[in-house]
């Protein structure tokens, strides 16, 4: 996969792309190639508002983005850093019915991000 060739079918230029190959930052050549497109919204933004922004941004180019996920497995990566024990998503009907469209697998990471200054410790 060439990731200037997706760009070009996609009309978008990537967030981050990378070659088969290619060397990462501690010298090691990349197994696969790479094509990502990311949120432009602060990383302070929930988890829905950042998936509704990536869905918006395939949105204009709907029929290719559908082709290429098929193609090339497509996936939609969450990753939420939370406060509070409990944090979840709440995903509409109509982003499931669009991530459906698109072909496009969930990933959801979620982590906790503990501190002793404001846990309850005795």
């Amino acid at each position: 996969m060439d990731p200037s060739a997706l760009s070009a079918e996609l009309g978008v230029a990537p967030t981050q792309a990378w070659l088969k190959g290619d060397l990462d930052p501690r010298r090691r050549e990349k197994r696969t190639g790479h094509w990502s497109l990311y949120s432009r919204l602060a990383r302070t933004a929930e988890l829905e508002e950042h998936l509704h922004d990536v869905l918006l941004q395939m949105d204009a180019n709907a029929s290719a983005f559908a082709a290429v996920s098929q193609r090339f497995g497509g996936t939609m990566q969450l990753v939420g850093n939370f406060n509070d024990i409990g944090a979840g998503l709440n995903v509409a009907k109509g982003v499931i019915a669009r991530l459906a469209f698109y072909g496009l697998q969930l990933d959801l990471d979620t982590y906790y991000l503990y501190s002793d200054a404001r846990e309850c410790t005795v």
